[in-house]
């Protein structure tokens, strides 16, 4: 697998947050919201940025777009299809699928 560590790339996924583990909605448009995605099974932590999304509703999967964040970071276990957490700190939030990796063309 190629290593995906050059912020190309753009996820779009659908994530559910769980009412027992906030106490707010986050916001997913303001690109403010900057939690880990950790692939379920894996270890790793990788810091991500949303920039757009449904309003979030407790429980209910919406769709969102999420950028990587670090280029130090390999973020090549986030395909198409795989399941993974939303952490905040080591709190687990939220879980999501990845519908898409939209790679941005190069200048």
């Amino acid at each position: 697998m190629e290593a995906m560590n050059d912020l190309d790339f753009t996820l779009h996924c659908r994530i559910r947050f769980f009412a027992h583990r906030r106490s707010s909605v986050p916001n997913l448009n303001s690109g403010n919201y900057r939690p880990h995605l950790q692939v379920k099974g894996q270890s790793d932590y990788l810091g991500v940025c949303f920039v757009d999304g449904e309003e979030v509703v407790f429980d209910q999967a919406v769709q969102c777009s999420v950028l990587p964040l670090y280029e130090t970071v390999d973020y090549s276990a986030l395909t198409e299809g795989v399941s993974f957490f939303v952490l905040e700190g080591n709190k687990i939030v939220g879980e999501g699928i990845v519908d898409e990796v939209f790679r941005h063309r190069r200048r």
